[in-house]
């Protein structure tokens, strides 16, 4: 991975340091000039490029697969993870008595698609978390006999924890409880292998460490739970003969795509299209081990001017998410903010989120920013 080279499609490096990607990406040029393109296109003409959209949909969609190891097929096209997660509650054929597992500290996102089952009966139960670690054994603990899915971060939002979806897939398999996985905070930063994890469902924003525009995600489902998920909408695009607009068949298709009701966000999918495309080049390995370097880097400066660390121990539990505590922590956010520090203040923890376009000396002068302010 050339690191300068793919600084220079990141215009914000030249003014800013951007650590914020956990909340959302600034956008490369790359994916700048593919959506104006598209812009002009439809401006200017040709205005109908309905066919060459349908095409970049599968350009998009093998490189999803190539991200997360999944089959084409087995991936749609959707807004965001809240409406991926929507899709799979909604979608199962639920009794009442049935319970939901999911896990303390999570963003809500994958809390409220699931809480939204209570009026059906459902009941829904929490995995506590131990100073904002999770563990299989506590996730086993709280499986019950009528449990009928787990849906879990792939990496908190908060502390930066990257959960070993490994282990809990296979915990998940010995049980017989439907594996969920919102995985916004991970993808795109770490490698993700749905089927070696035994992942069931993935849904998945593209406005994070995908880099991709706002508006555009996806979702992948597993050929286990394919068959026993149903669409709760369905539109024009959902059925095999879509362009016989006289046959009113419901023949759903027999992939992903039958969840795709519509139109879709055009411009997203250009865009997610052409942010994949470099992040693929740059190599999902190698972006794991940068953010791992940054994040030591981030650790041990912030340690020794005293701040506290309340991300992972363990190497193989960290992110591109390093999080701290440290007095006078607004203050602090706002003087780094005044000083073209893009981060983020969560529950009065400041919390940073490079990405593989920044660099040790980026994080040496933040490091020597706060520095400064604690000796004011």
């Amino acid at each position: 991975m050339n690191l300068s080279d793919f600084r220079k499609i990141f215009p914000i490096t030249a003014t800013d340091i951007y650590l914020n990607h956990a909340a959302v990406s600034p956008l490369s040029t790359s994916v700048k000039t593919a959506i104006n393109d598209s812009l002009t296109r439809r401006t200017s003409g040709p205005v109908e490029i309905f066919p060459e959209f349908i095409e970049e949909k599968k350009s998009l969609k093998e490189n999803i697969g190539r991200l997360i190891n999944a089959d084409s097929s087995q991936i749609a096209i959707v807004s965001n993870t809240s409406e991926g997660l929507n899709c799979l509650a909604s979608g199962l054929t639920w009794k009442k008595g049935d319970r939901v597992l999911l896990v303390e500290n999570e963003f809500p996102a994958n809390i409220y698609p699931f809480l939204n089952l209570e009026r059906l009966g459902i009941s829904i139960d929490f995995v506590p978390t131990r100073q904002g670690h999770i563990f299989p054994e506590d996730i086993e603990n709280k499986i019950t006999p009528r449990t009928r899915l787990l849906s879990i971060s792939f990496v908190g939002f908060l502390n930066g924890f990257r959960n070993q979806l490994g282990d809990i897939g296979a915990l998940c398999k010995k049980k017989n409880v439907i594996f969920s996985v919102d995985g916004i905070q991970g993808t795109g930063g770490l490698p993700v292998d749905v089927t070696a994890t035994g992942i069931d469902f993935l849904a998945n924003g593209g406005h994070k460490w995908l880099m991709g525009p706002m508006g555009c995600g996806f979702m992948y489902i597993s050929p286990d739970l394919f068959d026993r998920l149903h669409p709760t909408y369905v539109g024009w695009l959902s059925v095999k003969d879509s362009w016989n607009f006289s046959d009113y068949r419901l023949d759903l298709l027999e992939d992903a795509s039958r969840f795709e009701i519509a139109t879709p966000n055009f411009l997203g999918i250009k865009g997610l299209r052409v942010s994949t495309d470099i992040l693929l080049e740059a190599g999902i390995p190698s972006i794991e081990q940068h953010l791992l370097k940054l994040g030591d880097r981030l650790i041990d400066g912030f340690s020794a001017q005293g701040f506290q660390y309340v991300g992972a121990g363990e190497r193989q539990n960290r992110s591109g998410i390093y999080s701290f505590r440290t007095a006078n922590e607004k203050m602090l956010f706002e003087h780094l903010q005044t000083q073209r520090v893009h981060l983020s203040l969560r529950e009065d923890i400041i919390r940073f989120a490079p990405h593989f376009y920044n660099t040790e000396s980026e994080i040496d002068e933040v490091l020597n920013l706060c520095r400064k302010f604690a000796e004011k």
